[in-house]
């Protein structure tokens, strides 16, 4: 085998999208290089991870990177490469399939904990744009999950705006291959679009964040007045990120107190009051939001949910059916009322919502359970 990296140090930061690090140390060691923990004047190569940016966990640009670039102003013979192109110059085109492959809607609220309406609505509003849709289903490229889920990380670590800017601005220039900064996922007014605790905001403002621009943290307004229904709405949604159910549900009250009926409070207030047991009152806040905004899908979706809890079948599989005429590519209510229709003895029309489901959703626990009931008949 011919030894690609004969005599040359190697230098690895960033997180690898490929393998783990140790694995790669002991390639370098099969193509005859070396591999070390910290960039030298012996440095041949430095390879920049694609699981995210290189970055450190206060947001500053990884040290290795940074000893690297002046080490190459000052002369010195070293290559900087991304993950890719490291493993393309080795041979090792297999390896890239983690880095070329893509996530659909489910793999990637799963990867970032990330409630599936909550996904939906994002891409329903264009906040995050599919890379690709087939047949329906939405594929996210691996680079755009690896943006995402690094801001999401440092924005809970309490990683000011101006930091991120300052780091994605100057990793653009120093390393375009890694693809364009997402500068757009930050800024929308000159306000970042993170949430500390529960990911990133919604397109519409209502959860954003100011951010110092002394890169210390995060600086909330407090206003002197009776908060605002978009503040009370923030703090809805934090409360429900740490699953203090009741403490959510009294915030979206207060939210609804405080301004006119806003269909994403209802709806948000129906999941959390679904959440904590509250069935009955759960479908009345999901019925509320239907009255508020008849296409709200994700709200039929969920008012037949709580109608089946409730043992009210028939009235369930007309709300699973009504979105689906808004919205006939929405995997979870094709699953929903497959699985109503089953306990009303329709199998045939329940088989044919199987099989959209799995054209849609291949993959997954929900899938494997809609291939079961196919098979079982």
């Amino acid at each position: 085998m011919t030894k690609r990296l004969d005599g040359k140090r190697i230098v690895f930061t960033g997180r690898l999208a490929s393998m783990p690090r140790l694995d790669a140390a002991a390639l370098v060691r099969v193509h005859g290089g070396r591999c070390e923990a910290a960039v030298s004047g012996k440095t041949s190569i430095l390879v920049v991870g694609q699981e995210g940016w290189p970055l450190r966990k206060d947001g500053a640009i990884s040290s290795k990177l940074k000893n690297a670039k002046k080490r190459q102003a000052r002369g010195q013979t070293l290559v900087i490469q991304t993950e890719e192109e490291w493993l393309d110059a080795l041979g090792l085109q297999e390896q890239l399939e983690g880095i070329h492959r893509r996530f659909t809607s489910t793999q990637l609220g799963r990867l970032l904990k990330l409630p599936r309406q909550r996904l939906a609505a994002w891409i329903r509003e264009r906040f995050v744009e599919p890379a690709e849709t087939i047949d329906g289903v939405h594929f996210f490229d691996f680079q755009q999950v690896a943006s995402l889920k690094s801001i999401w990380e440092m924005s809970k670590a309490g990683v000011g705006q101006q930091q991120l800017k300052k780091s994605f601005q100057q990793l653009a220039r120093w390393m375009p291959n890694l693809g364009e900064a997402p500068l757009s996922l930050l800024e929308d007014g000159g306000n970042i679009l993170v949430r500390l605790d529960q990911g990133l905001a919604e397109p519409s403002g209502q959860l954003q964040f100011d951010f110092r621009d002394d890169e210390e943290g995060i600086l909330l307004n407090a206003p002197e007045t009776e908060p605002t229904s978009d503040e009370w709405n923030s703090q809805g949604a934090e409360f429900e990120s740490n699953r203090e159910w009741k403490q959510a549900a009294a915030a979206y009250r207060r939210a609804l107190l405080a301004g006119p009926a806003n269909p994403k409070t209802t709806f948000n207030l129906g999941n959390v009051l679904y959440a904590d047991g509250q069935v009955g009152a759960a479908a009345e806040r999901f019925r509320h939001t239907v009255e508020l905004d008849q296409g709200y899908f994700e709200a039929w979706n969920n008012l037949g949910n709580a109608l089946c809890d409730l043992g009210e079948t028939r009235e369930a599989i007309e709300a699973f059916q009504r979105a689906l005429e808004i919205a006939s590519d929405f995997p979870d209510a094709h699953y929903n009322l497959a699985d109503a229709l089953i306990s009303v003895g329709d199998v045939e029309e329940a088989h044919k919502h199987w099989r959209t489901y799995l054209r849609l959703e291949p993959i997954g626990e929900w899938a494997a359970y809609a291939r079961q009931c196919l098979a079982t008949g």
